[in-house]
């Protein structure tokens, strides 16, 4: 069975979790694993390539794909221990005005993207990238060096680096959701299991 994931997919536990029960159910079924960007994973879902993916939610997925939210976590903002806006306990959204944002990018323009729109417009501002890097993790590097920063789901803190911050946001109250898609004609068992054991594990 092969089996797309996004990086917070391993960083929520969602994806471990998920295997470590599927595995006990289905020991004898082989996966195949790849890490994914959440647009290529509707791609391969939609072209048979993959059988079943843990993705970013979407608005509209293609007419032969179907998902399931399973997890929701709230973004918060990473920075340099000694920034100046590490010393209160929460961040305003104004206060990001002049912020130098490093921004992930995943092709997309829904999922992650959308939630640093709607800060930019929370605090009138916007959220336009300074640096633009491959995934949260750098994005998190460059944040504790002191480059900018960075929004990201609350699960990151599990691939915290040393001299880092994560702040919650007043009055932010979007949240990242993580789903499991596949075909909605999909006919082997296996990937009907595997997506029954996610959304029996996290389902909301």
């Amino acid at each position: 069975m092969s089996l797309g994931y996004v990086g917070s997919a391993v960083s929520t536990g969602l994806l471990p979790a998920t295997l470590k029960r599927f595995r006990k159910a289905c020991p004898h079924v082989d996966m195949d694993i790849t890490a994914m960007e959440t647009p290529r994973q509707l791609e391969s879902l939609h072209d048979g390539r993959l059988d079943v993916g843990l993705l970013r939610s979407r608005s509209r997925y293609p007419d032969d794909v179907a998902a399931t939210v399973v997890m929701r976590e709230q973004p918060m903002i990473a920075l340099a221990a000694d920034h100046p806006l590490a010393k209160s306990e929460t961040v305003r959204p104004n206060a990001l005005r002049d912020a130098a944002f490093i921004v992930p990018q995943f092709s997309e323009s829904e999922g992650f993207a959308e939630n640093l729109s709607s800060l930019g417009r929370l605090g009138g501002f916007d959220a336009t990238p300074r640096h633009r890097v491959t995934d949260f993790v750098t994005g998190l590097c460059m944040a504790a060096a002191g480059y900018g920063v960075v929004l990201v789901p609350q699960s990151m803190k599990a691939f915290a680096p040393v001299d880092i911050a994560f702040r919650p946001i007043v009055d932010y109250h979007e949240e990242a959701e993580l789903a499991v898609a596949y075909r909605k004609r999909e006919g082997a068992p296996a990937v009907k299991r595997f997506v029954e054991t996610a959304i029996g594990l996290f389902g909301l």
